[in-house]
């Protein structure tokens, strides 16, 4: 892959630099690289609990997860162990062992969706970052995201095709979360669960409440349900935002700079990103961060979308404990002044780095 080396400020929407950006530093607009950032801190032994609606084949031992919508209405259950960086044990189990198993851990939990442009594996190291970093326990639901046969924005159309595709399976995935809420009786004392959604993984919910899809679902689930640089239209989301019920307090983060939003937008009859930029009017039920001033545009331009692990949360401490705090199912103060600063286009607030 081609590298920069001019040092870009990127202080305007100017389509023509954006253009000589994409083309000249990043060919490929969503790759992502295949290791996780934290790989060498994992210590051998830890696992991950995942949840797919993959297809998949058995290589003699080895499960091989296809960037394919199972045509089985049921979902497969896995416990994922790492031994080292290219070694990871995935057993399959039944539903039940794999809630028994969580259940047992009387800790906080973080459901995690990815966005687009991940494979199975890059998917569940996601997965790791999220919890190493912010010692948190983490669900991965992994849907396919990365057809090998096409790149950049062909790849994105056909994840979209997906998520409409599997909405049945995103229902069977809440009815359990929601089964493990009840179940859990940490979650009756002090402990929390957590929804965090990134990038086009925000499809699910917005075609979840379009299709009205979501009335099942008017009990408690979760304290903190985040839309995290959301790669879904920001028109008119304030409907379907204000049309979620399960949760406590909802999040919303943008970063007007966003390099891979800004490719959506530009590249796709798609309009502004919810996650790029936000505009009244706004949801009632939210609370909206801006990332703009805190992250901006940086190179690797991945850092511009992707700043809740890595780079910007290694820098950044404020930034690292806001996204802890959300995904221990804390409600965030943001009168903190030190932390955030209230916009005065009355549209949230901006993060301090």
């Amino acid at each position: 892959m081609q590298t920069c080396h001019t040092r870009v400020v990127f202080r305007c929407s100017s389509l023509s630099i954006f253009l000589i950006i994409a083309f000249l530093c990043e060919p490929i607009l969503f790759a992502q690289k295949i290791e996780s950032v934290y790989i060498n801190e994992f210590e051998s032994g830890k696992t991950i609990y995942t949840i797919t609606n993959r297809t998949y084949t058995l290589d003699e031992t080895t499960y091989h997860f296809l960037n394919e919508v199972t045509r089985d209405s049921a979902l497969t259950y896995l416990k994922i162990t790492f031994y080292q960086p290219d070694s990871l044990n995935i057993k399959i189990i039944a539903p039940e062992t794999f809630l028994h198993e969580i259940t047992e851990k009387k800790e906080d939990w973080l459901l995690f969706i990815h966005g687009d442009s991940k494979t199975f594996e890059q998917a569940v190291m996601r997965g790791y970052d999220i919890q190493h970093l912010h010692k948190i326990n983490v669900i991965v639901y992994s849907w396919p995201t990365k057809d090998p046969n096409y790149n950049g924005i062909k790849n994105f159309k056909n994840s979209k095709k997906n998520v409409l595709k599997s909405l049945d399976h995103f229902e069977r995935l809440l009815t359990f979360i929601e089964e493990f809420r009840q179940s859990n009786a940490a979650f009756s004392n002090d402990k929390k669960l957590s929804l965090f959604i990134h990038s086009l993984g925000n499809s699910y919910l917005e075609n979840l409440v379009k299709e009205s899809r979501n009335n099942a679902y008017q009990d408690f689930i979760f304290e903190n349900v985040v839309l995290n640089a959301a790669a879904v239209n920001q028109e008119g989301h304030d409907k379907w935002v204000e049309g979620l019920s399960f949760q406590e307090n909802i999040y919303i983060t943008s970063n007007r700079r966003d390099f891979n939003l800004k490719g959506v937008h530009i590249f796709t009859k798609d309009g502004k990103q919810l996650g790029e930029k936000v505009l009244a009017p706004i949801a009632q039920n939210a609370d909206y961060i801006q990332f703009t001033e805190a992250v901006g545009f940086r190179t690797p331009t991945g850092t511009t979308h992707t700043y809740f692990i890595g780079e910007v949360a290694d820098e950044s401490h404020t930034i690292k404990q806001f996204y802890t705090e959300l995904f221990h199912g804390k409600k965030i103060d943001l009168n903190d002044k030190k932390r955030f600063i209230k916009r005065q286009d009355g549209v949230g607030y901006d993060i301090i780095f």
